[in-house]
């Protein structure tokens, strides 16, 4: 099974210390308008940034963007300190011995939208197996932001799809459904399995509609989620607190989390719509493609929101 690809989109503000006051990213108020701030970011880290107490690293390579006040590239994402075997499948002979200090790196697609006389900007971070350096980029950007403006604070939002009014996600329709439960008692599976010890399970349920038919729109879905204050889906008296909505969008099929913690909520699951090259990952070209798609859709509806 390939490699699970996922992108997140975060909204981007900045405020007023102490108030509520949004103010345009680009204003004379800044030491750097956003479009500046970001650009210089991006090249004061090309060079490598360690967290020794998370064994991590980051840097980031950029590509050339024609259109003004976008940036786009690969953040090289790097985990160490640990030792494993690289072994042949076939003979199982070692072929090399990874050594605590070994750094492996992967490429994380990111893309900025940062537009002149706006109070938001957007950017898209894209995930390889659930691994991403999100938490990593966005503390080092709010650290050199604060450092340059005591009176303003940058901000991150998530954006959920019912987040986006109007955009052509809400009314998307929903193909699958899956309702995930983990850490279940294996109660459930005891009917059928012989096991005098079990072990907790995870339980799913999976709703699929006709072919040519569908369950309901993603909005529909999403207002019935958010008005159940147990942040949960129940089924058949059963509490599933992860749930994962195909939907049928532009023309492609899309899976997005629509509950499910901080971690895969609003995750848009790129895997089958993308074109890898001979290393496993997605070619740039066809992320670019990809996650342009997406962000035209998120920038029109929240600008529009905006105005």
């Amino acid at each position: 099974m390939p490699s699970a690809i996922g992108v997140r989109f975060y909204k981007l503000i900045i405020k007023e210390r102490g108030t509520n006051n949004v103010i345009d990213t680009n204003s004379d108020a800044l030491k750097l308008g956003m479009q500046e701030f970001v650009k210089k970011f991006i090249e004061d880290h090309t060079a490598t940034i360690q967290d020794e107490s998370l064994e991590r690293s980051w840097y980031f390579e950029s590509k050339e963007s024609k259109q003004k006040g976008v940036f786009r590239g690969y953040i090289r994402y790097g985990t160490y300190g640990f030792e494993s075997n690289f072994v042949d499948p076939k003979t199982k002979n070692n072929k090399y011995h990874r050594q605590t200090s070994d750094v492996e790196v992967i490429p994380l697609y990111y893309e900025y939208w940062i537009p002149n006389g706006k109070n938001l900007a957007i950017v898209a971070l894209q995930s390889f197996q659930g691994r991403s350096c999100i938490n990593l980029m966005m503390t080092q950007m709010k650290k050199k932001f604060d450092e340059q403006n005591k009176k303003y604070i940058l901000l991150f939002y998530k954006i959920l799809p019912n987040d986006v009014k109007g955009s052509a996600y809400l009314s998307s329709p929903v193909k699958k459904l899956r309702l995930i439960r983990k850490n279940t008692s294996a109660d459930i599976a005891d009917q059928y399995f012989d096991n005098p010890n079990p072990d907790d399970i995870d339980f799913e349920v999976i709703m699929s509609a006709k072919r040519r038919k569908s369950l309901g729109t993603l909005g529909g879905l999403l207002s019935t989620v958010k008005s159940n204050k147990e942040n949960a889906i129940v089924h058949e008296g059963l509490h599933f607190a992860e749930a994962v909505a195909q939907i049928k969008v532009g023309g492609r099929t899309r899976q997005v989390g629509v509950l499910g913690g901080n971690r895969d909520a609003g995750v848009i699951d790129l895997t089958d719509a993308i074109i890898r090259g001979k290393d496993g990952h997605p070619t740039f070209q066809s992320l670019t493609k990809e996650i342009g798609s997406l962000m035209t859709d998120f920038i029109d509806t929240l600008d529009g929101n905006q105005s």
